[in-house]
């Protein structure tokens, strides 16, 4: 039986890319993120801060937009959503990234990083 080996096609650093939007707006800046390249993508709904805590509930008026990038594709992505912030009737918002520094397991590597893997005979 041959031997078959998996090859990765990129070794790009991930990134956790984190928005800020008022609730109304979170499905169009989810579908602007992925149509940028974030592969998988978390909501959290939640109604502000005070001086302790954050509060989330389904209720709320802002949705946090956790994704998951490659980091080749952070400043395409952070200049889109600058735009669509200055832009937008009611667009306002807030993103930063931060680096993920471990991912375990290749094929969930491939997946968050939207690689595709290549199969060598």
């Amino acid at each position: 039986m041959e031997k078959k080996n998996k090859k990765l096609t990129s070794t790009k650093k991930l990134m956790m890319l984190v928005t800020i939007v008022r609730k109304s707006k979170t499905d169009f800046y989810v579908d602007l993120i992925e149509s940028i390249g974030a592969n998988m993508q978390l909501i959290a709904i939640g109604n502000g801060t005070t001086k302790a805590t954050v509060f989330t509930d389904e209720i709320g008026s802002k949705a946090v937009i956790f994704s998951i990038v490659t980091e080749d594709k952070v400043k395409s992505i952070m200049s889109t959503l600058k735009e669509k912030f200055d832009t937008l009737r009611d667009g306002k918002g807030v993103c930063w990234t931060c680096p993920l520094s471990s991912v375990m397991g290749v094929t969930f590597f491939n997946f968050l990083s939207n690689n595709k893997s290549s199969i060598i005979g």
